[in-house]
Order: C-alpha cells, then sequence, then structure tokens
C-alpha cells in the first residue's frame, strides 16, 4: 500500500468532497502535457494471467488507456510518469505561494499552468506509475492513447547477455536491463530467526539459523522461452508473482496480511463467494519425467496451485510451500466508488458487513479517473461449482 506523506490528504481520500487532478509527465523532457486536457484515464492491472484463479509465477503488464484533447503533441514511443493529485478547491496563487511549489520547474509551465498551482492540495503527487505509449489513435479533436509498462515487451525470445549457468539473480538482473527495468527486489537482506519469544534459533550444533533466500543456479534457458516465462519461472520459484510497480522498477510479492479496512460507505456491495478459498497442496512440473507436490493433492480437498518450473528442487517447493501454504481468501468483485489511490495489487483488503469480516488479496486493480476517482477491485478464485 502506498504510503502518502500528507495526513490532510489521507484524511481526505474517502469523502465525497475530494476533487481529483491528473498529472502525466514527459520522462525525457520533464514537461507535463495534456494539463488542462485530460479527459478520462483508466489503468488496469492484476497479479494472475488466468481469469478465474490465482497463480503463482504470474508476470503480468500493467496498462493505461487515456483520452486526452488533441493538441498536436507526438505520445507513440514516448515515456509518461502518470501521477494523482487531489485539488485544493480554496486555494489560490500569490507570488509568495509559487515559492512552496517544488513538483515542476516554473520555467516550463505556462501562465495558465502557474494559475493552477494553488490547486494541488499539500503540494503532493501520488505516483501512479510509469509507462510507454504503445498506441495512439486521433477522433474529433481527442487522441486515445493505450501505454503500458516495460513489462508489455517481455514476451520477445530470452538471449542471455550473461555467461550461463548462473544465479537467478544475474538472470533477473539481465532481463530487467534488456528491458530497460530496474530490479527492485531485494538479495542482500539477511534475517536472523527467532522463535516467538524473540530468541535467536541455534541448531543442535550450535549454529545461528538465518532465513532461507531464494538463490539457486539456473543452468540453461529453455529453447524458445521468452523474457516473461523467465521472469515467471524465477518468481514461482520464490512463492510469488511479478509486476513493476509505481517506480518503474520490476518486484516480485505474495498476498501479506490486510493493509485497510474497507468503509462499507464507500463501496457497492460486493459478491462474495459462498465458500472461502484454502490453498492445501501445490503441484509442480518440472519436467516430463519429474513432478514435485506438497500438502494435500486430492482437489476436492481445497486450492491445489499446478505450474510449470524446469528450476524447482525439493528445497525451493518446500520454502515456498512454509510460505503460501494454507493461504485463505473468498472469491470478491466489488467497486470501490470513492478509490483509493493508496492501493497496490497484491495488497489485501478486509471487508465488514457488521457480522462478518472477508479477507480481499487484490489480484485485479482498475482505476477510472474523469474528475473523480473510482475502482474496480477483485479477487479470482474458482467458483463453488468448480471446486467440488
Amino acid at each position: 500500500m502506498y504510503t502518502i506523506a500528507s495526513n490532510e490528504i489521507t484524511s481526505r481520500i474517502e469523502s465525497y468532497k475530494a476533487l481529483w487532478g491528473m498529472w502525466i509527465e514527459d520522462v525525457q523532457s520533464g514537461e507535463p502535457v495534456a494539463y488542462d486536457g485530460i479527459q478520462n484515464v483508466q489503468t488496469d492491472i492484476q497479479s494472475t494471467s488466468l481469469s478465474d484463479d490465482i497463480e503463482l509465477g504470474a508476470v503480468c503488464s500493467q496498462s493505461v488507456t487515456a483520452e486526452l484533447v488533441d493538441d498536436g503533441t507526438k505520445y507513440l514511443g514516448n515515456e509518461y510518469v502518470f501521477s494523482l493529485y487531489m485539488k485544493d478547491s480554496s486555494a489560490f496563487t500569490t507570488y509568495s505561494t509559487l515559492e512552496s511549489y517544488t513538483y515542476a520547474e516554473l520555467s516550463k509551465l505556462t501562465v495558465e499552468q502557474i494559475s493552477k498551482l494553488g490547486e494541488m492540495l499539500g503540494d503532493e503527487k501520488i505516483l501512479m506509475g510509469r509507462f510507454t505509449c504503445v498506441k495512439s489513435k486521433k477522433s474529433g479533436g481527442s487522441v486515445q492513447l493505450t501505454m503500458a509498462d516495460r513489462l508489455y515487451f517481455s514476451d520477445k525470445p530470452y538471449v542471455p547477455h550473461i555467461p550461463m549457468p548462473n544465479w537467478n539473480k544475474a538472470v533477473e538482473d539481465d532481463i530487467c536491463r534488456q528491458l530497460g527495468l530496474q530490479n527492485g527486489n531485494d538479495y542482500t537482506e539477511v534475517r536472523l530467526l527467532r522463535d516467538k519469544n524473540g530468541r535467536r534459533l541455534i541448531d543442535k550444533n550450535g549454529k545461528v539459523l538465518y532465513s532461507k533466500y531464494f538463490y539457486f543456479k539456473v543452468s540453461s534457458v529453455p529453447k524458445d522461452v521468452t523474457m516473461r516465462q523467465m521472469l515467471s519461472y524465477l518468481a514461482s520459484a520464490q512463492g510469488q508473482f511479478g509486476y513493476v510497480d509505481r517506480y518503474g522498477k520490476y518486484v516480485r510479492k505474495w498476498y501479506g496480511k490486510p493493509v485497510k479496512t474497507l468503509d462499507p460507505n464507500t463501496i457497492d456491495l460486493p459478491t462474495l463467494s459462498e465458500r472461502q478459498n484454502a490453498i492445501v497442496g501445490i503441484i509442480c512440473k518440472v519436467s516430463d519425467d519429474v513432478t514435485l507436490s506438497l500438502g494435500v493433492t486430492d482437489t476436492t480437498q481445497g486450492r491445489v496451485l499446478e505450474f510449470e518450473n524446469p528450476y524447482m528442487t525439493e528445497s525451493l517447493l518446500q520454502s515456498l510451500w512454509r510460505r503460501i501454504g494454507g493461504f485463505s481468501w473468498y472469491t470478491t468483485e466489488l467497486y470501490h466508488r470513492l478509490g483509493d489511490p493508496r492501493f497496490d495489487i497484491g495488497d489485501v483488503v478486509t471487508y465488514t458487513n457488521g457480522t462478518d469480516s472477508y479477507d480481499i488479496p487484490i489480484t485485479n486493480l482498475g482505476f477510472n479517473f474523469d474528475g473523480g476517482l473510482s475502482a474496480d477491485i477483485s479477487a479470482v478464485g474458482l467458483s463453488v461449482e468448480e471446486q467440488l
């Protein structure tokens, strides 16, 4: 979940009085574009490539569609940063207040844009993502843009620019470099293992135990494998999915603890599955001759995640099983009338109806900006009938 510095903005997010603005900035020039001509922006991101189930190792691209007033700007192939800001309808601009605004160089702004600087509450933009324009169509004085993050280009064959075999981190770094991404995954952090009372765990030989990190050798690259598939293998081996975050970095994650309880006054009544999904087992196909599994493999007993990974070992499978085993959630669809721009894919939110509470992992998230902000949130999962 994204952190906003301004308490005032945070307190107004779920207010019907909240007024939003969209800021689009050209990465190369640093200049804002279509400042007063942004008509509609929709974002879409998911943590699973399946339409009906949670998935290990999904590596999905985030997309943005935007409708802007056509001012002759050439967008195709250029990269842009999208940000939201909350408007301060009571603010007005003077020469003294201009000095406090640092979000753009004043020399790059028009007189009209400078006159609107006071609209930004708290002088804070909420970063939404970094995208490349891949399609541009003009019609009736407007331009319709389709933008995507750098994973959009990951369906090309992976040709290593590093010697093989090599460690998984080196392969992940190599793919990120080829895609023009920074690898945002931390391989350096090491934690001591402790018991529930905070004491260090020591094995029978007196050695201090550390958390197991997922370093493994990538012996070779499968024929005709794409960069997306390679990233998927590396992510699923660690019990995670991969995506590009708001800062344009490639990161991996899995669903954690709830970050927020939804205000029922800001959402439509959600559609919830009758039965809770629970991961009771995993099955990994390593090759035509080797299949590894842990937990319960009888699909009538709960959710069994099945995936392929040529680099999977028993040790890796045990490690990821400790992370995801028993994870439970409700299949959900809900409309967030007052969208919260702090939500990220993979966050878990809680819905309560006054009697029962439901944890909802955000597997699909779509924001819609048209002067206001709303969001479609869903947690995919097999229907009750499909689980019988």
